[in-house]
């Protein structure tokens, strides 16, 4: 019986949550609240981020020589495999750095997984 009665308080418990409207810690800000990576590094973000991943990306080579990035090994420009523009995937870290994030097999073969790049704010 007491099993039931507990049972019976934690799902009017969740009923009540859900019923306020809280369904989960992720939710997406306002669009007012919401920067571009131009507002987070400048009018020329573009040339900034992609100077700074491609400087990274060849940093990491160097370190992990298995581990190759198509822009450095083909010698071409990093937006031939992703764009740098208002549909590159980001997000901010807790020190306010941006981190761009490129889906697995875009920039490295597939096996490498996604990878990501922290941007240091201009």
């Amino acid at each position: 019986m007491k099993r039931f009665v507990s049972l019976a308080a934690l799902l009017s418990l969740l009923l009540l949550l859900a019923g306020c409207g809280i369904t989960s810690n992720a939710q997406e800000l306002p669009p007012e609240d919401q920067k571009t990576l131009e507002d987070l590094c400048g009018a020329d973000y573009q040339a900034y981020i992609i100077d700074t991943i491609t400087m990274q990306m060849g940093n990491r080579m160097d370190k992990t020589p298995d581990v190759t990035y198509f822009p450095i090994t083909e010698d071409a420009p990093l937006t031939d495999y992703a764009a740098i523009d208002e549909t590159t995937s980001f997000y901010v870290d807790e020190d306010g750095n941006v981190v761009i994030v490129f889906p697995a097999g875009s920039v490295t073969d597939e096996a490498n997984g996604e990878q990501s790049f922290r941007i240091p704010r201009p």
